[in-house]
């Protein structure tokens, strides 16, 4: 077991305004000698909203592990506290993994963004188990956790059989790194035209996807005839502005914030194409803001059971890998298929600067290429694919997930800052 799972963690811990009262030698002084990043914010709530003062003191700690059973694990004395934590699990022996969380107060424990332990409620010192099927690589967890006026307690034990669980040791901790990503960094080609087809193009049945001028051809997801007013044009781009966030603040290098936004009431929500297409080659260009997060759909199809374009549509992910904390996650990574199948190269750019993107459909076959090169194929008619959705957390929408036949092409509303160019399209026989 211990051969077989790497931990790197980062921990954030929020406390009452009581933290003033203590120097960096007084907080948490049994674990002082520890591996993995924290910070203490000073501020007077038990959540994070729209009343902290972004000047917030931040005081930066190192911790050693997950095994904190006592209040002086924590902050000391310090009572009235929040912990939210990050961490990465870099698995070498894909396979069934069991997850039991021992806790009190409440506490959401995630796994690549999928619940896996969740205490809505106060609650005892008690343990839930989760269990998840996990790939070789980097798997990301991440959880809240507040005791409340109960003994603070919260302890993370894994196994593979579900029956015989260990306490992570120590030296399974480390600092995570996301500048350690390779970006791509070979000439980009310029062809110098812009959101315009050529002659030869034209004889060859491509169409324009966006006219570089307008948003026409393009709506909400089930709204039609409707597209909200963070989705742009601005100097021959498409854009999604993006949502301003109240507070912020990072953790070895990866930027946490928080807004309150309502997408459809500010004008964002994915949007997808008017027309729908069945196989077929798209070529588009993407550039993402620092440390910000988007996606392109291309099988999507409008139900009124669906809120968002993925219920749908396997996604090719837009990222910036250094920055973002899904680049921890071997298949969240820019050109992945989505949380499914990891690129079989790095070939990211740098985020701010634009990457080529050709993604093929054809009877169910589809391929992801970036930069130039294939990076990820799959078959829908496989019975690996098949396994694959079923043993994931899209299998609860297969029947209307990557359908062979018709969909729209779709882009995502990630609350980041995001722009597309040059997107076009030609039909295949």
């Amino acid at each position: 077991m211990k051969n077989s799972i790497i931990i790197v963690v980062m921990l954030t811990l929020i406390c009452t305004n009581s933290c003033k009262e203590k120097n960096n030698e007084q907080i948490n002084d049994e674990l002082v000698e520890g591996v993995y990043d924290a910070i203490f914010l000073d501020i007077n709530n038990t959540l994070i909203d729209s009343t902290i003062n972004p000047e917030v003191k931040q005081i930066p700690k190192k911790l050693s592990n997950i095994n904190l059973t006592s209040r002086t694990h924590f902050i000391g004395d310090t009572s009235n506290f929040m912990l939210r934590g990050l961490g990465a699990l870099k698995i070498s022996d894909a396979g069934d993994y069991y997850f039991r969380l021992t806790s009190s107060g409440k506490v959401k424990l995630q796994l690549n963004n999928v619940d896996l332990v969740v205490h809505n409620e106060f609650h005892e010192q008690s343990s839930k188990i989760g269990k998840r099927k996990i790939n070789i690589g980097n798997a990301i967890f991440d959880y809240e956790y507040f005791p409340g006026k109960l003994e603070p307690h919260l302890v993370l034990e894994w196994s593979r059989d579900g029956e015989k669980f260990e306490v992570i040791p120590n030296e399974f901790f480390d600092s995570a790194d996301l500048g350690k990503t390779k970006i791509f960094n070979e000439n980009n080609e310029d062809t110098g035209l812009l959101n315009t087809l050529s002659d030869e193009e034209k004889a060859n049945g491509w169409q324009l996807l966006f006219d570089g001028k307008s948003l026409n051809g393009w709506h909400t997801y089930n709204k039609p005839d409707k597209i909200g007013n963070k989705w742009i044009v601005e100097d021959g781009t498409l854009k999604f502005e993006g949502y301003d966030k109240y507070f912020t603040y990072y953790l070895g290098g990866v930027k946490f914030d928080y807004g309150n936004e309502n997408k459809e009431r500010d004008g964002g929500l994915d949007i997808v194409t008017d027309e729908s297409f069945e196989n077929f080659e798209l070529n588009l260009e993407w550039k993402i803001s620092k440390h910000g997060n988007s996606g392109i759909f291309y099988t999507i199809q409008e139900l009124d059971e669906y809120d968002e374009g993925w219920k749908s549509s396997p996604e090719m992910q837009v990222l910036d890998d250094q920055g973002q904390k899904d680049g921890l996650i071997t298949s969240h990574r820019a050109g992945d298929l989505y949380d499914l199948i990891p690129s079989s190269e790095r070939r990211t750019r740098a985020h701010g600067e634009w990457n080529r993107v050709k993604i093929i459909k054809n009877k169910g076959v589809i391929e992801h290429w970036l930069n130039g090169e294939k990076v990820v194929a799959y078959d829908t008619n496989s019975p690996s694919w098949k396994e694959m959705i079923e043993n994931s957390k899209f299998s609860s929408y297969k029947e209307n997930y990557a359908v062979n036949g018709p969909g729209k092409i779709g882009l995502q509303d990630h609350t980041d800052t995001v722009w597309y160019r040059n997107i076009k399209i030609k039909k295949l026989d």
